[in-house]
């Protein structure tokens, strides 16, 4: 069996990343039970995505989780304080037999109304400034909770496209063309990762002068001699690892121009920073 030919399938790659079929996982499994070379690919493949994904992963905000659980302990649980499972009071009740004198019952009710109202005007704000302080905590609980779940999603948006991007970019068929800088920036470097079997370009930004004001890269393709536009992009974009660009059919070159903000229709020779051509075959 060619085994070389075999690893450069593919077939590995997506049985490292759970994206094989069950009859691939066995097939795969079963030559690497019997084939050293073809479990040490495996743990290569396994080592260099750890390597590559720890090196794009953002992690989220530190000490994000204990303050949410912190939050979380300040929130009210709701217990009254004649709530059955608590204790009964242990004040002994005490008679009174004192008789108010004629007269004097109008005025006594009166006061003895006064005072439960204001009484009862207490214990309503009270009750109202615990119920506001216990719905802003739990607003802000609530509020964290949702953030969370956002950059969980963030995270694994994030960890889908990186898988996706390294396989692309170990694809038996993919090409890397390098292109190195010009006289404008001798230590300038770039590279596009051309794929025609599965129609795919990445544009990994290694090295480039940060622009002046105004001013944006373009990269672009060069077909039959002529160029072809490829958009424009940001090193603060670039910053974040390879960056999907449009596939372009039988390239024989790439190279990536400074260009007015938005770009242009044909590319500023003078102002070609990077360029390399496709290898041929």
């Amino acid at each position: 069996m060619n085994l070389q030919g075999y690893i450069s399938t593919g077939i590995l790659e997506l049985y490292v990343h759970g994206l094989a079929t069950p009859e691939e996982i066995q097939e795969v499994e079963g030559l690497a039970s019997e084939h050293p070379e073809i479990q040490q690919e495996i743990d290569s493949i396994r080592l260099t995505l750890e390597r590559y994904v720890e090196a794009h992963s953002v992690p989220p905000p530190d000490g994000l989780k204990e303050k949410l659980l912190e939050r979380l302990k300040d929130v009210p649980t709701g217990r009254e304080k004649n709530d059955p499972d608590q204790p009964a009071s242990n004040y002994p009740s005490r008679n009174f037999d004192w008789v108010p004198k004629e007269g004097s019952i109008s005025g006594l009710a009166t006061w003895l109304l006064g005072l439960a109202l204001v009484a009862a005007c207490v214990a309503v704000f009270l009750f109202w400034q615990q119920s506001q302080r216990a719905g802003k905590q739990a607003q802000a609980a609530q509020t964290q909770l949702e953030q969370l779940q956002k950059d969980c999603d963030s995270l694994r948006v994030k960890d889908n496209q990186v898988k996706e991007q390294f396989i692309a970019i170990r694809h038996w068929a993919t090409k890397p063309v390098q292109m190195k800088g010009t006289a404008l920036s001798g230590d300038a470097f770039a590279v596009v990762y051309w794929n025609s079997v599965r129609r795919t370009s990445y544009l990994d930004v290694v090295k480039l002068p940060e622009p002046a004001a105004g001013k944006q890269y373009q990269l672009w393709a060069i077909v039959e001699g002529k160029p072809t536009d490829m958009g424009v992009f940001d090193l603060s974009t670039a910053a974040d690892g390879l960056q999907n660009v449009p596939f372009i059919e039988n390239p024989q070159a790439f190279a990536v121009t400074l260009e007015p903000k938005g770009g242009s229709q044909s590319p500023t020779l003078d102002q070609m920073y990077v360029v390399g051509a496709v290898a041929k075959g």
